[in-house]
């Protein structure tokens, strides 16, 4: 039996449900399409976490294996130190020991060997003499150079002692002057001194000061030939604070700045060549500087290659300790 034909009512209802449905399955279909984006938002920001998440453990990693080997270095060093200081300590022990030693038998032979210049010019024997000072300088010499010794290892060690007083400037100038003089002929070079009378005292360790001009103006001695060395002193105030000022100045060999830089390491001198010349061991000038540090003060200097050099100490007037 043949179906009936459908009338253009119904047709028209199946059209517009269709349209409607049509409607619905676009509405839903762009739902699901943002769902999917979303979805696979989520899914890229989780995969960067993840990758994040990862570098920074291997980055954490990478600081702990450096960490580690840090911490290494820092033991060894630690230790390195440690054995450092011991060992610094066994040399100023033995330093100290030996130099006692070795001045007992070398101020035996300094007081014989004056004893025996003495016999000699009373006995009318002048072919003695010249070897007898040759003797007698060799033993100063050495002397000098353990006292040296003695007080770098004394100064390293931290116990270099200050002893403190008040003086006046002008005779120690004369005194230190008085000792120089000898050296300062042996080259026929001239000294000039400028001090005033009424500069004034000062508080400081005198034999330290002493003992930093006369190294001082002993090495302008040494590198100047027929020239001129001038000494100046002068009392200035600075920051409200009163400051004595020396200055050794010479017309000698001078110096390059990459002498200069090493001029105040210990057992260190301008060159090879310098120390075959001239001689020396290059302590004088390091415990000078370390001498004014200690009481406050310092050294500097200034020069330039065949136009002498110009040594220059501050030193607080007063006690400068702190």
């Amino acid at each position: 039996m043949d179906q009936p034909i459908p009338s253009a009512e119904y047709i028209a209802k199946l059209e517009k449900d269709l349209a409607a449905l049509k409607k619905i399955n676009k509405v839903l279909m762009e739902r699901v399409e943002r769902s999917v984006n979303d979805t696979g938002g989520a899914y890229s920001l989780f995969e960067r976490n993840i990758t994040l998440q990862r570098s920074v453990e291997a980055r954490t990693r990478e600081l702990d294996k450096i960490n580690l080997e840090l911490h290494r270095l820092i033991d060894e060093a630690n230790r390195a130190q440690e054995a450092a200081e011991q060992a610094n300590r066994s040399k100023g022990i033995f330093l100290a020991n030996m130099s006692h030693e070795l001045r007992t038998p070398l101020n035996a032979i300094i007081g014989y060997g004056e004893m025996l210049l003495e016999e000699a010019e009373d006995l009318g024997q002048p072919g003695f003499i010249p070897d007898l000072q040759k003797i007698h300088a060799a033993a100063k010499h050495l002397l000098a150079l353990i006292n040296d010794i003695l007080d770098l290892s004394k100064i390293e060690a931290g116990k270099m002692d200050l002893y403190y007083e008040t003086f006046d400037v002008p005779p120690m100038i004369q005194d230190v002057v008085a000792t120089i003089t000898p050296l300062v002929k042996k080259n026929a070079n001239a000294l000039k001194v400028h001090c005033a009378d009424e500069l004034g005292a000062m508080r400081a360790d005198l034999t330290k000061v002493r003992q930093t001009l006369f190294n001082l103006l002993s090495n302008a001695c040494k590198f100047t030939e027929h020239g001129t060395i001038t000494l100046e002193v002068t009392r200035e105030t600075v920051d409200g604070g009163g400051w004595v000022t020396f200055r050794v100045r010479d017309s000698g060999i001078g110096m390059t700045p990459e002498q200069m830089e090493k001029l105040f390491q210990e057992f260190s001198q301008a060159d090879a060549s310098t120390t075959r010349k001239y001689g020396g061991t290059g302590l004088g000038l390091a415990i000078s500087r370390k001498f004014c540090r200690l009481m406050g003060g310092d050294i500097t200097v200034e020069s330039a290659l065949g136009r002498g050099s110009t040594f220059t100490i501050t030193l607080p007037a007063v006690d400068g300790r702190g």
